[in-house]
């Protein structure tokens, strides 16, 4: 039997599939990362990195999986679903595509869509040689995306969708300067064809750097911010894409009321998200203005 049509017999039983409903505020989004039936070295270390960049929140497979999810991803699904992950990255090698990784992602324990990328000029973390200490396990990255292929283009509009997904890790609801100590810079290179999403346009890259975030003293109330390589950098070369379903993709980006914020009257915010209010006052009346009366001078 499915494992989601078991039903629940112990009372930690009711409580896991109670756990695996829909959920006003899910939970942050973990990913599996899986190794294909061959992969290369380049490869290898690519799925290590990226393991080590989204710790805690995946679980890295190294052991060869002989899965082609472009041909049929039920296998991967019943991976995802067995050990509760909603993104995936599957990396392989082939003679057509020497370093290929695959970024997709799931609803309702089924696939939602997938984009395959060409990697190039790969560099491990391990060849930077940093001055100052790797960004704590389990904080939040500063994404960057620059580039107007992210606006106008279709599927690089579902590639940083992706992207935001596996490097963004969990919404933070406040910040502190102090926590940001890394940032992730995803650049699209303009290949002279943009706003078209059929299959026929040419390939995409995106240049993916991982910068350290180092605040210095500055002498004045903000400090003095310096970006250092880390590592991993790589380019991401588009190649295959499966959209999602129209139907699917409304279930599965709908927000419930319960998890919309309630709106305050007379209060909005700007594109800062500082607050502003306004107050409405009633008509004054000055003649009822109570003020220091002078005597007349005699």
């Amino acid at each position: 039997k499915v494992l989601s049509k078991r039903p629940a017999k112990t009372r930690k039983g009711k409580k896991i599939l109670r756990l695996r409903e829909p959920q006003i505020v899910e939970d942050a989004k973990t990913a599996l990362i899986i190794r294909g039936g061959r992969t290369s070295t380049d490869v290898t270390n690519l799925l290590r990195d990226l393991h080590a960049i989204r710790s805690p929140l995946a679980t890295l497979f190294m052991r060869k999986h002989e899965e082609h999810p472009f041909e049929d991803c039920k296998r991967l699904e019943q991976l995802c679903k067995k050990y509760e992950h909603n993104l995936f990255a599957f990396g392989s090698t082939s003679k057509k595509r020497p370093a290929r990784l695959i970024l997709g992602r799931l609803f309702d324990g089924s696939l939602l869509d997938m984009q395959e990328f060409n990697v190039e000029e790969f560099k491990t973390m391990q060849s930077f040689h940093p001055s100052h200490k790797d960004s704590a396990i389990g904080s939040k990255p500063l994404m960057v995306f620059q580039g107007s292929a992210f606006e106008t283009d279709e599927r690089m509009k579902r590639a940083k969708s992706l992207l935001l997904d596996y490097f963004g890790a969990a919404k933070a609801d406040q910040v502190l300067l102090a926590g940001v100590d890394s940032a992730i810079v995803c650049t699209a290179l303009d290949s002279g064809a943009g706003g078209s999403s059929s299959s026929s346009a040419p390939n995409q890259k995106v240049c993916l750097r991982r910068y350290r975030v180092v605040m210095e003293k500055s002498g004045s109330r903000l400090p003095r911010v310096e970006m250092e390589e880390i590592g991993p950098s790589f380019n991401l070369v588009l190649d295959r894409t499966r959209d999602p379903d129209k139907d699917r993709w409304k279930m599965a980006i709908k927000v419930p009321k319960a998890a919309k914020p309630k709106k305050e009257k007379n209060i909005k915010h700007d594109s800062l998200g500082k607050k502003i209010g306004r107050f409405h006052l009633g008509k004054q009346d000055f003649d009822q203005i109570h003020t220091v009366h002078h005597g007349t001078s005699k």
